[in-house]
């Protein structure tokens, strides 16, 4: 079984940084230890911005300049890049990767799993891409490897995933 594990935005900056959050700084040690544990390919996405962030649709909409790019927010963090891995990462601008998208459909993956932050932003935009270009590739999140902003808005993220028959685990 040819399987991929999509890591969503596990960055400085979503997990001890400007967006940080509890939650995230929990998933750290036993996403590492799921990582390592995985049998297939891994990839990484990294939510990446310029120096004008605020001026963007984004940037008007959350004034929190994050993920800037080449800035220490903006890296992956220490526990992914000290792992032996090779690491192929997918830069993107906004909440979901189209690049992503077209690699799961061209890779002929006969499983797709994720976890990461945020779940009620950029996982489920990632997730939901994935299902549009591979409706056919069976999609789980893994529900104890994402973090959000909220519990409470994690939880609507898990919710609506399902409704968009993606399997939690």
């Amino acid at each position: 079984m040819k399987k991929l594990l999509v890591v969503v935005d596990m960055q400085n900056d979503f997990v001890t940084g400007v967006l940080g959050t509890e939650e995230a700084r929990a998933i750290v040690q036993p996403m590492i230890e799921y990582i390592k544990n995985f049998d297939g390919r891994v990839v990484f996405t990294q939510d990446t911005h310029t120096k004008d962030y605020l001026n963007t649709q984004e940037g008007k909409k959350l004034p929190v300049p994050h993920c800037i790019e080449r800035t220490v927010g903006w890296e992956l963090i220490p526990e992914i890049q000290e792992l032996p891995l090779f690491m192929h990462t997918f830069i993107k601008p906004t909440f979901g990767s189209v690049a992503l998208g077209g690699y799961i459909q061209n890779g002929n993956y006969d499983e797709v799993q994720f976890c990461g932050v945020c779940t009620g932003i950029c996982v489920i935009s990632n997730v939901l891409l994935t299902k549009a270009y591979c409706p056919e590739v069976p999609i789980k999140v893994i529900e104890n490897l994402c973090a959000c902003v909220t519990p409470e808005s994690h939880k609507t993220a898990i919710e609506a995933m399902k409704m968009c028959q993606v399997d939690i685990v």
